[in-house]
């Protein structure tokens, strides 16, 4: 379930990063004591493949659905038991933060590695593929076909168990970048801040470094604290076997100790709560399904409510406008709506406002045209709170509601109602 999201510069070694991660991962879980919890599946979502090289950075439009297609695997892979490593620059903060919202939207931590690797050195990176490239489609364009040799003589010929030379430089199977492309993408690259929280925990590896501090990212997304035992003896720590002079230091002292033997020594503790616990808000969280006949029960119940009013005015005339004005202490008009247990009430001074005495007429309070008007202002408004809730739920209005509501809501309007 935790995400883990890699940027950088192009050619600072961000798919070795994502290699040495998972890794360590699998190392990790391996040497920790047995628990009930399932093993981390982990999982590497690689921002270039043969249909999404990196010339698709050349193009917004290629760009952008090269990152939809990124979108769409890291949220089919977020699960309950998976650890999601995002690999590629991720240079754009926006797109970082709509990879954090999916991960808040899950429930799911999250944590940005920055690998930090100097300008000169991935341009340094990027000419020795562009070389390296050039020289194998010239040894390939240049080389003859052999000639067919006897297998049994091939076999006698070849040398036994020669071991194979190491190469130091990473990622030695990556395709390079156009120069002007390199040079774009470095101009375009917006570094993780830890002022922005879409990139907190912010890890930064420099390219000397030999391991990423695994143990600290592991309880950034995981909550599991991981210690050395006391006793332990060594300049070792974690999981990570001891350099070449540590090693040889170690020989003289106490004698080696391997990589399973300091494994062996590592324990969990509790999670602390040092760790904020994942807690989505209203830009994250899923809103509830929508009713479907939400809005539908609104236009019919307040299209009843507005009959009921029309039918009372037309069968029941209002008393002269100067019996209000000469008594102000005379009771308004009360109309009963049989869906609700609130009524309508026109209260004196509305009355003694009105331009004549007929309430359904030309002028009067309960015209058609202004009752209608009232309606489409109440449906207008509450539109979006039938049948479901607004963000994280609040403010929800059911349909049991919405008569009680319409009615509250023209009872305000008839009684600040003073000019017609």
């Amino acid at each position: 379930m935790p995400l883990i999201l890699l940027t950088g510069y192009p050619c600072s070694g961000l798919t070795y990063r994502a290699r040495q991660l998972a890794t360590l991962f699998e190392s990790l879980q391996s040497s920790l004591p047995a628990t009930s919890k399932s093993r981390y599946k982990i999982h590497i979502v690689t921002s270039h493949d043969e249909a999404h090289p990196r010339t698709v950075y050349d193009n917004a439009k290629s760009e952008k659905q090269a990152r939809a297609v990124v979108y769409a695997r890291v949220k089919r892979l977020l699960g309950r038991d998976s650890i999601v490593i995002v690999d590629g620059m991720n240079y754009i903060k926006g797109w970082r933060y709509q990879i954090w919202c999916e991960s808040k939207e899950a429930r799911t931590t999250s944590c940005v590695v920055h690998v930090g690797t100097p300008i000169d050195q991935c341009i340094s990176t990027n000419e020795a593929r562009l070389k390296r490239k050039r020289e194998m489609s010239e040894t390939c364009t240049q080389q003859p076909e052999p000639a067919s040799v006897d297998p049994d003589v091939k076999k006698m010929n070849e040398p036994e168990d020669e071991p194979a030379p190491k190469n130091t430089d990473i990622e030695t199977d990556e395709e390079p970048y156009p120069p002007e492309l390199l040079t774009n993408l470095i101009y375009r690259y917006e570094e993780p801040s830890t002022a922005s929280r879409w990139d907190k925990p912010l890890f930064t590896v420099p390219r000397d470094d030999t391991t990423p501090p695994v143990e600290d990212i592991w309880f950034a997304i995981t909550g599991q604290q991981i210690t050395k035992d006391e006793n332990q003896a060594g300049p070792s720590s974690g999981l990570f076997a001891p350099t070449d002079a540590e090693q040889d230091e170690a020989n003289s002292t106490a004698g080696a100790l391997s990589t399973a033997t300091a494994a062996k020594k590592i324990f969990l503790q509790q999670p602390t709560s040092t760790r904020p616990k994942i807690v989505p808000h209203q830009a994250t969280a899923a809103p509830p399904k929508t009713d479907p006949t939400a809005l539908y029960v609104i236009e019919k119940t307040t299209s009843e409510i507005i009959s009921t009013i029309r039918k009372y005015s037309l069968e029941h005339r209002s008393p002269s406008s100067s019996t209000y004005l000469a008594n102000p202490q005379a009771p308004g008009i009360t109309i009963p709506i049989p869906s609700t247990q609130t009524s309508i009430y026109i209260p004196p001074s509305t009355l003694a406002s009105a331009p004549t005495d007929d309430l359904a007429g030309a002028g009067g309070v309960l015209t058609l045209p202004r009752l209608q008007r009232l309606r489409r202002q109440w449906v207008g408004m509450n539109r979006a709170f039938a049948g479901h809730g607004h963000g994280m739920g609040q403010g929800k209005l059911n349909g049991e509601e919405v008569g009680e509501a319409f009615v509250r809501f023209l009872n305000a309007e008839f009684e600040g109602m003073t000019e017609f």
